[in-house]
């Protein structure tokens, strides 16, 4: 693994009531999952974000609203790779997900094992299978790998982030996938994640896209979609026009469901799946 020798955070400590919704304020604003730790029996949350340059980190620190987040003190300053690879070695462990998949940090050496092993070094993406939303989608693509037979062939992954989605998908049987992110650096990410799997890389094509403006030129067995439920609501149209059997969509808040389920089913879908961990919620829609 060769990070990066710094990257930029930016650190807030606010009230911890507040914690929670300023967290997804920052997941809304800048794409990215912030780390919010809070010792016990305090009153104060610290949150912290990482960004690709220190120059990223005070650029998000100036737009930093006053309301309705008072915050206690913010920061912008350079993190050393090696603190954010300590961070990753505490908090990202080998994960057994669903019937058949593991995902292995890069820097571990994981037990003999019948599952499929997706190695990830994650970066400043999204995805490591250790978040309820990640693994809702590695569930869901394991599910629709087994149900619709033959085995699916294509894939749309909207938003890949580390890629785990792609690379899962590809190891389960697809052998047609097409995966964007907005973000570049997620491009990259995936990348690297491939060769790490020992996977050509053409066998997965990953390219830069906003998912609010992609129109795709064709249909996919599955489209995946882990993003935030205003974003699928927005590009709500676009997704469903891609699916040609199953979508799957998570990133969304438990007491959305309901909200962004109304809208895929205003459009012809069938919701076939549910799943919450009392915070975040996955569905999985079929036509």
């Amino acid at each position: 693994m060769t990070p990066p020798p710094s990257y930029g955070q930016l650190q807030v400590v606010l009230d911890s009531a507040l914690a929670e919704p300023f967290c997804e304020w920052l997941r809304e604003t800048f794409s990215r999952e912030p780390v919010s730790l809070a010792p016990p029996n305090h009153p104060s949350s610290v949150v912290d974000l990482y960004f690709d340059t220190l120059a990223d980190a005070q650029a998000a620190l100036r737009i930093l609203p006053s309301a309705p987040f008072p915050l206690a003190s913010s920061r912008a300053f350079l993190c050393d790779a090696s603190r954010w690879t300590d961070f990753w070695r505490r908090h990202f462990r080998v994960t057994n997900v669903g019937k058949r998949l593991r995902t292995v940090p890069v820097w571990e050496n994981p037990p003999p094992s019948d599952r499929i092993d997706i190695l990830i070094d994650p970066g400043l993406s999204f995805g490591t299978g250790a978040h309820f939303t990640t693994r809702f989608c590695l569930e869901a693509l394991e599910y629709s790998a087994e149900a619709l037979r033959p085995a699916p062939a294509s894939l749309l992954d909207a938003g890949t982030g580390s890629g785990i989605l792609s690379i899962a998908a590809l190891r389960l049987g697809f052998t047609d996938i097409d995966a964007f992110d907005y973000d570049p650096s997620c491009i990259e990410k995936s990348a690297e994640n491939l060769a790490l799997n020992s996977v050509p890389p053409d066998a997965i094509r990953f390219f830069h896209a906003d998912v609010l403006s992609f129109r795709p030129a064709r249909r996919y067995d599955v489209v995946c979609a882990n993003i935030l439920s205003s974003v699928l609501i927005e590009a709500a149209s676009s997704l469903w026009s891609a699916t040609a059997r199953h979508l799957v969509v998570s990133g969304i808040r438990a007491y959305e469901g309901d909200a962004v389920s109304d809208v895929f089913c205003g459009r012809g879908a069938r919701e076939i799946l549910r799943d919450d961990d009392g915070e975040w919620c996955g569905l999985l829609f079929a036509r």
